[in-house]
């Protein structure tokens, strides 16, 4: 079972994504239940993850026949004429969206376990340090902002680069598939910097640990280097994902190194 605070996150990912292009949305929805529109995604959260956990894979009709039995079967609405859920139609969107939160969970389980079994450190500024990679971690997994891609000024946010590999095969018009072909290529590379940046990051944390200021700063700097260079828009001044935790390590090493110069000879 899931905890509030996993629902929460699950919840407002599936809106934001896929709630927010509902046609049965009622106006000021989500939520839709206390606006008289019953949806199987807020009756059955629980459920519904739970049935896409439970399939691993590609094909979509495994995770369908997933939900009929860990949810449909046990909604009260099942038989009725006033069947609440839209997930038919949306729910190869929800298991995307599902997937992609439990990803970054995930990554962000694994940053907090990386943290953890660090030596302890004996400077007072690791803990600014470790909690600004804790905060950041699994934020970025590829391409988040707003895109005009291609001939077809194609908006990536939120696309991997299997599902633009997926459009590029369905597609019919030969401008379509080479434009989708060509996003393909560009998001595995987001994703390559993405990781690579994670990274980078958690040697920076290592390296400021140990108190090896110019190896932090160095990892630090190549984690911000991955993620302009994969193309992130700074005019909404937005900071990039790891800035914090090159700000961290920049304040640690410069009070060390002024601990240094005024140290007694």
């Amino acid at each position: 079972m899931i905890t509030d605070t996993e629902r929460e996150e699950f919840l407002t990912a599936i809106r934001k994504e896929v709630c927010a292009h509902c046609k049965e949305r009622p106006p000021g929805g989500p939520p839709c239940a206390p606006l008289g529109k019953a949806c199987g995604v807020e009756l059955y959260l629980p459920e519904l993850i739970e049935a896409i956990r439970e399939v691993q894979g590609d094909p979509i009709e495994p995770y369908r026949q997933m939900k009929q039995r860990l949810v449909c079967a046990r909604c009260a609405y099942l038989q009725s004429n006033a069947c609440p859920c839209p997930m038919d139609y949306w729910f190869m969107p929800i298991v995307q969206v599902v997937q992609a939160v439990d990803q970054r969970r995930g990554v962000r389980a694994r940053g907090h376990q990386f943290v953890i079994s660090l030596p302890q450190g004996n400077h007072s500024d690791l803990e600014a340090i470790r909690r600004a990679y804790e905060e950041a971690a699994g934020k970025w997994t590829g391409c988040d902002w707003t895109t005009r891609f291609g001939n077809n000024d194609l908006d990536l946010k939120d696309w991997s680069s299997a599902e633009a590999e997926s459009m590029a095969v369905e597609s019919r018009d030969s401008e379509e598939v080479e434009d989708w072909t060509a996003a393909a290529q560009w998001l595995a590379q987001v994703e390559r910097n993405a990781r690579q940046a994670e990274a980078q990051a958690a040697l920076a944390v290592a390296a400021a640990n140990a108190a090896e200021w110019d190896e932090a700063l160095e990892h630090a700097r190549h984690a911000l280097l991955l993620e302009f260079a994969s193309g992130r828009p700074l005019w909404n001044h937005s900071p990039l994902t790891w800035q914090a935790l090159w700000n961290a390590i920049r304040d640690a090493a410069t009070t060390a190194a002024s601990a240094t110069s005024t140290a007694p000879k």
